[in-house]
C-alpha cells in the first residue's frame, strides 16, 4: 500500500508540473488520472497485488466419529495386519489341515507303532508233577505183615513147620517151596506214586503202606487161608509202567 501511495504522489506532482504547458488539470481529470494510475500500478506489479490480498482461512472440517462397528472392524484389521495371522478356513471332511509352514498337521498323520520282534516262545512247562518212585520190595514186606495180622497163613512158614516136624522130606520141601503149588493173582500198580491207583482206579495211593494195605484187604476178601506175595518185575499196563505183584493163595 505504501508503494501505491508513493506512486500516486509522484503522479500528482508530475501532473502539477505539466500544468504550465497544457493548462490546469481539472479535479475530475486528476481523479481519473489517479484511478488510471492505480490500475496501471496494480497491473504492473501482480506479485505485490497478490501479496496484499487478504488470506482467507478455510473452515476446519470436523470428522464425524464412525460407528463402533466400523471401528471394531478397523481394529480387527489392524490387529490382523500386525500379527499377520490368517484365520484357518473351515476344514472339510477328508481335507487335511495345513500348517503355516506347509507341513501337515501332526495330529492328522497316522502314527505307526513299531511292533516289537516276537520272542521265541518258551516251551510250556508240564503241569504234571515230578515222578515219585517207591520200593516194590518194601510193599511186599508190608503187605505180608498186614495179611498175617489178619489171620492168614504164610505158605513159606507152613513149609518150614512141616520140614521141622519131619512130616515133609527135604526133597519135597525143595519142590514145594515157597508156593507149594498155589495159584496166584496178578496185581498191577503204577511205578509213579503220583499215578498209583487200585484195581478199580478210584482209590489213590499216597505211600507204600497204602499199597500194602490194599493188598492185605484183597486177601481178606478171599476164602483161602494160605497166601504168598511176590514182586515179579514191571510191565506196561493201561499205557503206564506198572509194578507187577503175584499174590498166591491156597
Amino acid at each position: 500500500m505504501q508503494k501505491l501511495f508513493l506512486l500516486l504522489s509522484v503522479t500528482i506532482l508530475l501532473l502539477a508540473g505539466c500544468g504550465g504547458k497544457g493548462g490546469q488539470v481539472t479535479e475530475e481529470q486528476s481523479v481519473e488520472t489517479e484511478k488510471q494510475a492505480v490500475v496501471n500500478a496494480s497491473e504492473s506489479s501482480p506479485e505485490e497485488s497478490e501479496t496484499e490480498e487478504p488470506e482467507t482461512e478455510e473452515p476446519e472440517t470436523v470428522e464425524e466419529p464412525e460407528p463402533e462397528e466400523s471401528a471394531s472392524k478397523e481394529d480387527s484389521r489392524s490387529e490382523d495386519g500386525g500379527s499377520k495371522e490368517q484365520i484357518p478356513a473351515e476344514k472339510k471332511p477328508g481335507q487335511e489341515t495345513q500348517q503355516p509352514d506347509g507341513k501337515q498337521n501332526e495330529a492328522t498323520q497316522p502314527q505307526t507303532t513299531q511292533q516289537e520282534p516276537e520272542q521265541p516262545s518258551q516251551p510250556e512247562q508240564s503241569s504234571q508233577p515230578e515222578p515219585v518212585s517207591y520200593s516194590p520190595q518194601r510193599v511186599v514186606q508190608l503187605a505180608t505183615e498186614k495179611t498175617k495180622a489178619n489171620g492168614k497163613i504164610y505158605i513159606p512158614d507152613d513149609l518150614d513147620r512141616m520140614l521141622a516136624e519131619g512130616t515133609l522130606s527135604q526133597e519135597d520141601y525143595n519142590a514145594c517151596y515157597p508156593t507149594d503149588g498155589a495159584g496166584y493173582l496178578e496185581y498191577y500198580v503204577a511205578t509213579d506214586l503220583n499215578e498209583a491207583r487200585d484195581v478199580s482206579g478210584t482209590v489213590k495211593f499216597n505211600s507204600e503202606d497204602d499199597i500194602a494195605a490194599n493188598i492185605a484187604g484183597m486177601y481178606n476178601s478171599l476164602p483161602q487161608q494160605y497166601f504168598y506175595i511176590e514182586y515179579h518185575g514191571t510191565v506196561m499196563y493201561g499205557g503206564k509202567e506198572c509194578y507187577v505183584f503175584y499174590c498166591y493163595r491156597a
